[in-house]
């Protein structure tokens, strides 16, 4: 029974690894078929950083602000972004706010009519435009169309991934190196915990 607990855990690692690209290749993540690969890789990244604690100037995990966590997140795949919100509104295009994909920028208005928040598109279907940003409640996603305080406070969108010259397969290579270390570590810790409820349940 330990053996089949052992292959149907190691199983589920390799179940949840991403799909990769034939590696090597260097391309405008646009025109390339792992453009998706890459965006969802992106925003999962992003998410495993949820409950991190907000932090002023913060650009590691030990707490970030919102542009610290766009920063964080988007230099891992190596896209290079300004250091803080005002200045990221101008890097890549500008995108229509009804076309925002996974992984674009979404920029807010609070102060004095300034540029003060940016935050990351999660997903977008029909209920709503999904977001993850670092507030006071530390890194959290919310619904921005549903958003009573944020939404009335957008004022732009820009597409930080599209004519960039990446290299996308070898970017997702890494990830899932990454996502499989991180799951067979978790397998290592789980090992010890089965075996002794088969034991006990002797």
């Amino acid at each position: 029974m330990l053996l089949l607990l052992s292959i149907a855990l190691t199983s589920s690692i390799y179940a949840n690894t991403p799909v990769v690209a034939g590696a090597g290749d260097s391309t405008t993540v646009e025109n390339t078929a792992s453009k998706a690969l890459l965006r969802a890789e992106i925003v999962n990244y992003a998410k495993e950083l949820l409950g991190t604690r907000y932090r002023y100037a913060g650009r590691t995990p030990a707490g970030f602000d919102c542009s610290g966590l766009t920063l964080y997140v988007m230099r891992h795949f190596e896209v290079g972004l300004s250091s803080c919100s005002r200045a990221q509104i101008n890097d890549g295009v500008k995108v229509n706010l009804n076309n925002v994909k996974e992984g674009d920028l979404i920029f807010f208005k609070r102060y004095r009519n300034r540029i003060s928040h940016v935050a990351m598109v999660v997903e977008k279907n029909e209920e709503g435009v999904f977001i993850i940003h670092s507030t006071s409640r530390g890194v959290v996603i919310d619904n921005l169309t549903k958003s009573k305080y944020w939404r009335p406070k957008v004022c732009g969108a820009r597409d930080v991934l599209t004519n960039r010259d990446l290299p996308v397969a070898d970017l997702l290579a890494r990830r899932a190196a990454e996502i499989k270390a991180a799951q067979e570590e978790k397998l290592k810790k789980l090992a010890p915990q089965a075996f002794y409820m088969l034991y006990a349940a002797r």
